[in-house]
């Protein structure tokens, strides 16, 4: 059982697996073997920014959602004295220098949880907290074992060979000439979207004859992470309860779920990993687009496709796995440098070839080329609408872990948060104002 951010659960022993899957975020999972039960509480921030007021969500914040933690146990018959804890998570963005300890929201998560169980006296037997990389949190309820592993390290395996194999260029060439084209349909929303006209007339008849894509995209909104209202089984229905715009993006995400990878390995931690993390980041540039005032259909679109350079690369990992996994969840480098020593092009770079190759607009890949720089200006797009990607794919990788492989660049994250407009503070309320079908998309999937 996959506990997303600002969630719970509380069980008696038996063989439920609990699992919290953490970046920025802390997980704490507490048990009592004499009473048989435990739980793990996943927390998103450290507390409230509004203080004296009682959150609409308390379980999104250490400082209300442990309370109500400890109380669930309680009525199923723990006792504050005989709790053991384990805590994970609170990884910081990247080296602890001082333009970075403005992104350290996971120390101040932390900070809280420490505090309220010196409080409760409840002794902590295992806890692997800070770092820059994601973990799980894991409770075995059966034996109330606890367990942190690395998020993807069960992909690493030694390799006995002193001869690591890298891709020629021409594989990689290859693999972009061989992804598929997108359909000419997928360029009429892509130019509706990016024009903030919705007229769905032409489009709804075709996906209406396309019998697959109109179950793809029925899925797509029912799917939690979309919050229709009701079970949708009709396009019309889903137009009517979800609105032009919403199941125009929609349609456009369908037709590239069959472009990413949906199997369990390379990039993604869980089967349609990278997809999973296209659909949110797309959902929280959008989010953040609406309360800054920009284009919420370009940001989608750009969020949607900002990391497609990883689903070419992606085919390139099977052919030097041991090198890529132990660089990646075990050295200090962003992801990106590594992809660049062991592919010569990082997934920035490969997805705006992509994206020529597929004659999409070129802001579209000076956005994808642009996310991961710090200095965005003289480019094509608007240097804002780069850095709101670039801050969106920051808020899913830190606070969504479990989707895919990433080691983030946190030097280009402070200037896109200035760039848009934000601080530190309002940084962390956008967060924490984010709708929980949002936060909690990792453990509904697709």
């Amino acid at each position: 059982m996959i506990i997303p951010s600002g969630d719970m659960a509380v069980c008696r022993q038996g063989h439920e697996v609990l699992e919290a899957y953490l970046g920025t975020c802390v997980g704490v999972a507490l048990w009592d073997r004499e009473a048989g039960v435990g739980g793990l509480f996943h927390a998103l921030l450290a507390e409230p920014l509004s203080v004296g007021n009682v959150p609409a969500e308390p379980l999104r914040y250490a400082s209300t959602g442990l309370p109500l933690f400890l109380e669930a146990l309680e009525q199923k018959g723990a006792k504050p004295s005989r709790l053991q804890a384990a805590v994970a998570g609170g990884a910081i963005v990247g080296p602890s220098d001082d333009v970075q300890l403005d992104l350290q929201i996971g120390a101040r998560t932390l900070e809280r949880v420490e505090l309220f169980l010196r409080a409760a006296r409840i002794p902590v037997l295992l806890s692997e907290t800070g770092g820059t990389f994601t973990c799980c949190l894991r409770l075995h309820c059966r034996h109330w074992t606890p367990e942190i592993i690395p998020v993807g390290s069960h992909f690493f395996r030694p390799s006995r060979s002193a001869e690591i194999c890298r891709p020629a260029k021409e594989s990689l060439e290859k693999a972009i000439r061989d992804v598929k084209p997108i359909p000419q349909i997928a360029f009429k929303i892509l130019a509706l979207l990016r024009s903030e006209t919705y007229q769905m007339g032409e489009i709804s008849r075709e996906i209406r004859l396309d019998q697959v894509l109109a179950a793809k995209v029925l899925a797509l909104c029912n799917a939690p992470i979309y919050g229709a209202p009701e079970k949708i089984n009709s396009l019309d229905r889903a137009l009517v309860f979800l609105g032009e715009r919403r199941l125009l993006q929609i349609a456009l995400s369908a037709f590239l779920s069959g472009v990413f990878p949906s199997t369990v390995g390379g990039y993604s931690l869980c089967k349609g990993g990278l997809f999973q993390h296209a659909v949110t980041t797309a959902l929280g540039a959008e989010f953040m687009a609406r309360r800054l005032g920009m284009s919420q259909g370009r940001a989608y679109t750009y969020g949607l496709l900002h990391d497609i350079g990883k689903i070419v690369l992606d085919q390139m990992v099977a052919e030097c796995a041991p090198l890529f996994y132990r660089q990646a969840l075990h050295g200090e480098r962003p992801l990106k440098d590594v992809e660049k020593e062991l592919f010569g092009m990082d997934h920035t770079e490969v997805g705006a070839l992509l994206i020529q190759q597929w004659n999409l607009p070129v802001d579209v890949a000076d956005v994808i080329s642009g996310h991961h720089q710090a200095d965005v200006n003289g480019m094509r797009a608007a240097p804002q609408e780069v850095a709101l990607i670039t801050v969106a794919d920051f808020i899913t990788n830190r606070f969504l872990a479990g989707s895919q492989l990433e080691r983030l660049d946190p030097r280009p994250v402070i200037p896109a948060v200035r760039l848009c407009g934000l601080t530190p503070e309002t940084l962390e309320k956008m967060i924490a104002d984010m709708p929980l079908a949002l936060m909690r998309q990792q453990a509904s999937g697709f």
